[in-house]
């Protein structure tokens, strides 16, 4: 047996086969094909990972990817390859009116996998000058659940930006009508929560097992925290039974002080994902999905549990566990290769506060079905 590609001797973190050791991962046929301490086999090409951290391919679960359409979406080839992404989830540029000609001109032309929450309102997220309109009585639901029918495998749920600003004096009925078209289509709903329209315990108390509470540090208007600085017993609730925590930093969506407060009450997230737009993609406070996650390890998240966050659990949010964000044998061959370096490093937010950190993960090559896809310069190891 001679197998394509062979990664030897890196540090394999895996959350969902639980693996979390020094391990040689093959590739055959753009699959993973083994995954052991033990392997004995000729490749192809075999390449060095000593002294490297072997993951599955990262999930970005929220960003925006409508290049040349909408005035933020981001060329996803560009902006996730290099930084071993090789799943990215829309976080609802489209809608119902524009998503076949997005599937047409982002979905079909990107090497990185696009998996995609749409709007609600049927134009999506055109312009920032105009937002959408959450209005029910406009919402297009017979239109929606033939698109959701016709896509299965690429819709996997709908998106809310339930912000003051947008939501205006509609109330919770905006939110609530998007949940019942979610429970009709028999998807999840992801809900944008930055300055919320109304209190975040009520909002969460409305969500479901696997819907998405997205935003969670943001530090405008209502926050997860009580007046005590505490995380809010509707929000722990609505975890316990099963929603997802999306931490999705963005250029606005993310507070030092919040996460702190909620970080020392114990309330990580779940999820960890960029909200990738034209203001964000290589630029502060967001940078890369990888310069994220160092920040969560200077929050004090273990190592396996930030890469768990990116890989196995929004797989699990997605509903493809086991096909992606996993190095299982017979999964697609989507790899990523990461330094730890020590070095000081400054993480920002959008209030102008900084914290220091003392680590960061630097992406050295990502492998998407089996083909190499980016590598560092100076990763150059060959064995």
């Amino acid at each position: 047996m001679k197998v394509d590609l062979l990664l030897k001797g890196g540090h394999v973190i895996d959350r969902d086969q639980e693996i979390n050791e020094m391990a040689d991962v093959a590739v055959k046929d753009g699959r993973i094909w083994d995954v052991s301490s033990k392997l004995s086999v000729e490749a192809k090409e075999t390449i060095d990972a000593e002294g490297c951290i072997v993951s599955p391919g990262l999930i970005d679960n929220h960003l925006h990817m409508y290049a040349d359409a909408t005035d933020a979406g981001i060329d996803a080839n560009i902006g996730l390859l290099p930084n071993g992404v090789t799943t990215g989830v829309e976080g609802g540029s489209p809608g119902v009116a524009n998503y076949e000609q997005y599937r047409k001109t982002v979905i079909n032309q990107s090497r990185v996998r696009i998996k995609c929450y749409i709007s609600a309102a049927s134009t999506g997220m055109i312009t920032r000058k105009y937002p959408e309109n959450f209005n029910p009585d406009y919402f297009e639901r017979e239109r929606i659940c033939a698109l959701f029918k016709k896509y299965p495998d690429e819709l996997k749920g709908l998106k809310i930006r339930f912000s003051k600003p947008i939501i205006g004096e509609l109330g919770m009925r905006p939110l609530e009508e998007v949940v019942k078209l979610a429970d009709e289509i028999g998807c999840h709903v992801t809900v944008h929560i930055t300055n919320p329209a109304e209190d975040v315990g009520e909002i969460a108390r409305r969500l479901r097992p696997g819907d998405i509470l997205c935003h969670i540090y943001q530090g405008k208007g209502d926050t997860i925290l009580d007046e005590n600085d505490r995380v809010k017993p509707l929000v722990r609730e609505a975890r316990e039974r099963g929603v997802f925590m999306d931490a999705c930093n963005g250029a606005f969506n993310f507070s030092i002080d919040v996460a702190k407060k909620a970080i020392a009450d114990g309330f990580y997230p779940d999820i960890i994902s960029t909200d990738y737009n034209t203001m964000t993609m290589y630029h502060h406070p967001v940078i890369s999905l990888p310069y994220l996650m160092s920040k969560y390890l200077a929050f004090g998240m273990k190592v396996e549990d930030v890469f768990a966050a990116c890989t196995s659990t929004p797989a699990r949010a997605i509903g493809m566990s086991g096909e992606i964000g996993t190095l299982h044998p017979g999964a697609p061959a989507d790899i990523a290769v990461f330094r730890l370096e020590e070095r000081n490093v400054l993480f920002y937010d959008c209030h102008e506060n900084t914290m220091e950190g003392r680590q960061i993960l630097v992406p050295q090559m990502t492998v998407k079905d089996g083909c190499i896809m980016f590598r560092q310069v100076t990763f150059n190891k060959e064995l």
